[in-house]
């Protein structure tokens, strides 16, 4: 790793912006935390747009479309995975990686179809509903539009094909960020007027479990009798409809949820996920609190959220930004501490002071790297730290790392610096919320006498 950048500027870039407390041979280096709004893998803000031309309202490193299964397969075994492969290619050049959601019955299509007319040809049952009208959460255009009966096996085996396909293109694809189990009701939200046994709903939650092995799976928490089984074979779940204070009340610890053991401490294992019930003037035309939904989404350890928040006024911005700093996990460096110099060929200890400040956890793998440049910007050392960040959950977080200094290094001064990278690459390495000046993701936190 080369960091471009003359000592000079380094150090004044250094010594206004961090405090230095140094003993008889130990220098320790604390540093402020900031405000800075950025997005990291796999957490805060997720925009919907299907390209990044339109921008995003906030910083965002994940991206939330729905699609009807009528559009990827419109006819039986025939893909048109260009739907998901244009999104997916538009927002890699900004980062950022697309989850998604299939919808069998959505009462916002234009048309008749949701799921393909071939699956009702070849002998599946369904159900013709009317949804929508004014209300801007009822659907769209009130048309006629048909649903599947979930518990017949002719959708059970075409669909659960179709997932299996989807599977064995996007499984462990790293732009894809997680896949909501869907599938089932009025856009793949698990709630329907005409609900299938437990049994066919398991069918469908088993569908997606072999499907998708590699990439996080996400569940609806309309259906408390799944979201069970799901959480127990390491789901995520997510919740459509906060704001609303009757979603806020049947929640965790509610009598509806008493059976989903476990349900609180899902953030530590998986991702969780939130979408407005409606955008801001909706709620207000509820009279339904804004700053008590952002404080429940918060209280939950939100992962990621969905923007479909509409306009909004200026004074609703700092909760918003809020929300979006915090959700999921954010990392500060607050100190660091060394020898003041190292003997060439002797291991540099140094002890570092992390915290989690966000509400969650990183469920990505990345890794701890340590590194000495010398005043030409070369690398001359590197470590990894044991520690897995992944289990930083919020609070503070202590890590030491023996980085060995090479025998025979020329003595003078270099810089120490560090990085939270993905190992496989795949991902961006990760901001950090401190001040110190830094290039590609690595924070040049400190500087050590070689001698």
């Amino acid at each position: 790793m080369n960091f471009t950048r003359s000592l000079g500027l380094f150090s004044l870039l250094l010594l206004p912006i961090l405090t230095f407390a140094a003993g008889d041979d130990r220098l320790q280096v604390r540093f402020r935390e900031v405000d800075t709004l950025f997005a990291n893998p796999g957490q805060g803000w997720m925009s919907q747009q299907r390209s990044p031309k339109g921008g995003s309202r906030f910083p965002c490193s994940v991206v939330y479309i729905r699609f009807n299964w009528v559009d990827v397969e419109p006819e039986e075994g025939q893909y048109n995975w260009k739907v998901i492969d244009d999104v997916i290619a538009s927002w890699r050049t900004n980062g950022a990686a697309v989850s998604m959601r299939v919808m069998t019955a959505n009462a916002h299509s234009r048309g008749y179809y949701s799921s393909p007319k071939w699956l009702f040809d070849a002998g599946c049952k369904g159900f013709e509903y009317l949804k929508g009208g004014d209300d801007p959460t009822s659907g769209g255009q009130r048309i006629p539009r048909i649903e599947p009966d979930y518990a017949d096996p002719v959708y059970l085996a075409k669909h659960g094909a179709f997932l299996a396909a989807l599977g064995k293109r996007y499984d462990g694809n790293p732009g894809v960020e997680f896949l909501d189990i869907g599938s089932y009701g009025i856009w793949g939200e698990w709630h329907t007027p005409h609900p299938a046994p437990v049994a066919a709903r398991q069918q469908i939650v088993d569908m997606y479990l072999r499907a998708f092995s590699r990439t996080p799976l996400v569940f609806m928490s309309d259906d408390e009798v799944l979201l069970k089984y799901a959480l127990e074979h390491g789901t995520g779940f997510r919740r459509d409809g906060v704001g609303s204070p009757w979603h806020e009340k049947n929640w965790i610890g509610s009598k509806r949820y008493a059976g989903v053991t476990g349900m609180a401490d899902t953030w530590k294992r998986a991702p969780v996920v939130f979408e407005w019930f409606g955008d801001y003037q909706y709620l207000q035309s509820k009279n339904w609190s804004f700053d008590a939904a952002v404080e429940f989404m918060l209280k939950n350890h939100v992962t990621m959220i969905n923007d479909n928040f509409g306009r909004f006024p200026p004074e609703a911005r700092p909760q918003l930004e809020r929300l979006a700093r915090l959700a999921g996990y954010r990392f500060v460096l607050r100190e660091v501490s060394h020898g003041k110099s190292v003997r060439a060929g002797a291991p540099l200890d140094v002890a570092m002071k992390w915290a989690n400040v966000g509400v969650g956890k990183l469920h990505h793998p990345y890794v701890l790297r340590l590194s000495l440049s010398n005043a030409a910007g070369q690398t001359v050392a590197r470590a990894e730290a044991k520690a897995d960040p992944r289990e930083w959950l919020p609070g503070e977080w202590e890590v030491a790392v023996a980085l060995p200094v090479p025998t025979g290094l020329p003595p003078g001064e270099y810089d120490l610096a560090v990085a939270l990278l993905h190992p496989a690459d795949q991902r961006g390495p990760l901001q950090l919320a401190m001040d110190a000046p830094s290039k590609a993701g690595w924070y040049q936190v400190s500087r050590v006498t070689v001698r």
